[in-house]
């Protein structure tokens, strides 16, 4: 049976995890690709030359189901640091409650999301990689003691001196995911996000016309507010970003599937799937 050409992610079915951040993260293609990847069992994996899996086939499909998991897990962990925060804002201050630790535990949660995110475009990045990459290619780094580890960069550039087909296409989709990371870049580059709490009601803001480099640092709070200088949540300022993001990588993992990337990789590293796995749709 032909595989959908789209994906109805109501339709799968994962751990606890998964169900519960399913519409949040709205990834329909990924689970097309779960379900299709053999469910990560390497066991459901075969040699398409007869015989045991050799050692490459067995450590690139371990490290492809890792990173594909790796992707959901973290833009999972993403809104529930959403979750988190909302918590937080949603608790009165009162004579038992302590303004200093509000701020920080909202900023550690502001944090962590930012670097979910991070991390999901890097175990994104190295998934295309071992997906797209053929031995006739050419690594940008080598060093036969590691494996090549790819950042979204580092991917980007090598899909461009391999003159890849897709580049242009992919490029643009990790591009748009690598703008909804403004807040982490700045935090990464300049050491620290500015945020500001309400202490009344313990609410943090950030400016909400946000750029990288930009800091209004609370001595030049007064002013930006004078200006007329728009301030928003933590929240209001991560959930965009984090629907956005996830939008994006569905749509990597859309090229994927619909352009048959997958199986083009199985074909050429001799794998198949045995008769005792049946995706979905079967």
């Amino acid at each position: 049976m032909a595989k959908p050409q789209t994906i109805d992610r109501h339709r799968c079915h994962g751990k606890d995890k998964e169900e519960k951040y399913k519409d949040l993260t709205a990834l329909d293609y990924w689970w097309g690709l779960r379900e299709l990847a053999a469910d990560f069992d390497i066991s459901h994996y075969a040699n398409a030359a007869g015989g045991d899996l050799t050692a490459r086939q067995e450590k690139e499909i371990a490290y492809i189901q890792l990173v594909h998991y790796t992707v959901e897990v973290k833009l999972s962990g993403a809104f529930y640091q959403l979750e988190i925060m909302n918590r937080l804002f949603s608790s009165p201050l009162d004579e038992g409650s302590s303004l200093d630790l509000r701020v920080f535990e909202a900023k550690e949660a502001f944090d962590a999301l930012h670097a979910d995110l991070y991390q999901a475009m890097c175990a994104m990045s190295n998934e295309l990689f071992m997906l797209l990459n053929r031995d006739s290619y050419s690594p940008i780094k080598v060093d036969h003691a590691k494996p090549i580890a790819m950042s979204p960069s580092d991917l980007r550039y090598w899909l461009k001196i391999n003159k890849h087909r897709d580049y242009i296409s992919i490029s643009d989709m990790m591009n748009d995911c690598d703008n909804q990371l403004d807040i982490r870049h700045h935090a990464t580059h300049y050491g620290a996000v500015p945020v500001y709490a309400n202490a009344k009601n313990g609410v943090l803001y950030l400016q909400k016309e946000f750029r990288i480099g930009a800091m209004v640092t609370k001595y030049d709070l007064g002013a930006h507010l004078k200006r007329n200088g728009a301030m928003a949540s933590l929240v209001e300022m991560s959930e965009p970003r984090a629907k956005r993001f996830c939008a994006r990588i569905n749509d990597l993992y859309r090229y994927i599937y619909q352009s048959d990337v997958f199986e083009a990789y199985m074909a050429d590293r001799g794998l198949s799937i045995t008769d005792s796995y049946r995706p979905y749709w079967a």
